[in-house]
């Protein structure tokens, strides 16, 4: 049991770090400035560098500064080192800070405050002032990625990449296990799970210090082609197909239920094509298309069909939907959530 006696930990901080040695020393120092006069522990996780990043990061730890490492004995991708380091932190509220700095330590004292004044329950930094600093193509490149992400998931935040996010601790727990994508992708299916699970995320303009090389930064085309299918992946993850893991008799009714509503259309319509082609297809559309019924009849039948399997399916599905929602009300009866 934990002791009583200890003061709560204001914040835990999580820097992942790959080949950062030639700096993580200072960083870790400039870290815990930014922070002086709060409770707080840093997390490094060192993702299987090359360099002497753990040997850099160990050092400050043994200084006495409120550090402590983890080490990845080969690369594993940074969703993968922060879910890691949140394993070793204690605080009820957790930063993920990128070890380079390119986002000053600074804004984490506005993320909290931010926090505690919307009583949000993650606040997510943006790089609304500074968007011009960065080249026209990354630019470009992530428009395009928050429209995609905006019109997925009807996730309604600037920017899912910036490297500085604040969790109350109970978002990470609950949504971690959701996760899935380990590198570029990550910080989306995290968003999107909180989002599912309902709690409330924030924006809160940060200061970026842009000194990547390049039009891209650190990103290149292999990597966003990734990112691009990570997201179709985490898409169809936090999809209802998946997310409520529908039993196998919903889905057998939502594949009836859009055969009605296409059964229905053709009725509707009168779409039958009198154009039949040759082979196994012919007598496929022969079938299904009730061929072997006189032109009118036909119609009626499909039309009819087709609204038969909307009704019967959506009483179906309503019928499983709501029985599933009262498994939820009998788990969580004992009160709403504080």
């Amino acid at each position: 049991m934990p002791d009583s006696s200890v003061p709560a930990l204001d914040l835990s901080v999580i820097l992942p770090a790959y080949n950062e040695g030639a700096h993580i020393y200072r960083n870790i120092g400039l870290v815990c400035q930014a922070l002086e006069g709060l409770r707080y522990e840093i997390v490094v996780v060192d993702d299987g560098s090359t360099d002497n990043t753990f040997a850099e990061s160990q050092r400050a730890a043994s200084e006495g500064r409120p550090v402590y490492v983890v080490r990845h004995e080969i690369n594993r991708g940074k969703g993968a080192s922060l879910f890691r380091g949140f394993e070793f932190t204690s605080a009820d509220r957790v930063a993920f800070l990128d070890s380079d700095l390119e986002i000053a330590p600074e804004n984490l004292l506005h993320l909290l405050r931010v926090m505690d004044e919307t009583q949000a329950d993650v606040v997510i930094g943006v790089k609304y002032k500074q968007v011009n600093e960065f080249p026209a193509l990354r630019r470009g490149l992530s428009r395009l990625y928050q429209m995609l992400v905006a019109f997925l998931f009807d996730l309604s935040v600037s920017d899912t990449q910036t490297g500085i996010k604040l969790f109350r601790r109970e978002v990470l727990v609950n949504a971690i296990p959701r996760v899935s994508v380990r590198r570029f992708a990550f910080d989306l299916e995290l968003l999107v799970a909180a989002l599912r699970f309902g709690y409330r995320i924030v924006e809160q303009p940060v200061q970026v210090a842009y000194h990547r090389m390049g039009r891209l930064g650190r990103i290149n085309l292999s990597a966003m082609f990734t990112m691009f299918l990570d997201t179709l992946a985490i898409f169809y993850r936090t999809s209802f197909w998946r997310w409520l893991n529908p039993s196998l008799m919903a889905k057998t009714w939502m594949v009836l239920l859009a055969l009605g509503i296409f059964l229905t259309g053709v009725g509707f319509a009168k779409l039958l094509t009198p154009v039949i082609p040759p082979g196994f297809a012919k007598q496929f559309f022969y079938l299904v298309l009730l061929q072997f019924f006189p032109l009118p009849l036909r119609n009626w039948l499909i039309l009819f069909l087709g609204i038969l399997l909307v009704i019967v399916s959506l009483i179906q599905l309503n019928k499983i939907i709501m029985a599933a929602f009262a498994r939820y009300d009998q788990e969580n009866s004992s009160g709403p959530k504080k």
